[in-house]
């Protein structure tokens, strides 16, 4: 999660951006990926109920399957409160729900929300279905007030960052549009001439103008 959401606690998203569009879409698979196995939602890199032999947990990459580059990623049940504080800056609303209800399962402690909480069955104690990661990492709580400070605060973060010069000069980066879908037949024709065709269609949509990206800065020739 938070590798789709962690640009958010310092960069703006604008409506219709590929920037937009993904994080929306990050959020909502993580949600649909919990439904489907009964849990809270919220997956990422975060310590687990495995120990080191010094007695420390350990720190590995979880995630979902349909966000995996690699589908031959291992994916463990392992859910992790900070990456739903992220979430607020997406789905305000439903991460709050699924805060209070994390709470309410007992996942908060001395210092806030525990670390995580892992479902895999190799890591949980016999006769139990989830085992508490009783740490709390500093680098997760500060992103988690980072995340609440933007939705209290009206994204009062991203406001300080891009009023600095050198950001204000390259922020229509984030203004890049998502792209449109395109269907292809699934069969080429068999001429050539038509398939020339479709190849300079298929070119023809990349080029900067279709984006609205195109320079406005003209070269002495």
């Amino acid at each position: 999660m938070f590798e789709y959401l962690m640009p958010m606690l310092w960069m703006k998203t604008y409506p219709n951006t590929i920037l937009n569009q993904t994080a929306h879409a990050a959020v909502a698979v993580q949600q649909k990926f919990a439904r489907k196995n009964s849990i809270p939602w919220g997956i990422s890199e975060s310590a687990c109920a495995a120990l080191n032999p010094d007695g420390h947990y350990r720190y590995r990459a979880f995630g979902v399957p349909a966000l995996a580059l690699s589908s031959a990623a291992k994916h463990d049940l392992v859910v992790s409160p900070y990456s739903v504080f992220l979430s607020l800056m997406v789905r305000a609303h439903g991460s709050v729900r699924n805060l209070r209800k994390m709470k309410k399962l007992g996942w908060f402690g001395s210092y806030g929300f525990y670390e995580a909480v892992d479902f895999n069955r190799s890591r949980t104690p016999e006769g139990k279905k989830r085992e508490i990661v009783r740490s709390w990492m500093a680098h997760h709580l500060g992103m988690s007030l980072l995340a609440a400070t933007n939705a209290l605060c009206d994204q009062s973060m991203q406001r300080r960052f891009h009023a600095e010069p050198q950001i204000a000069a390259t922020e229509r980066l984030l203004h890049e549009k998502a792209p449109a879908i395109f269907t292809f037949p699934e069969k080429a024709p068999a001429s050539k001439d038509t398939n020339h065709s479709l190849i300079t269609e298929q070119h023809s949509v990349l080029r900067p103008e279709y984006w609205g990206a195109s320079s406005n800065i003209h070269l002495p020739a």
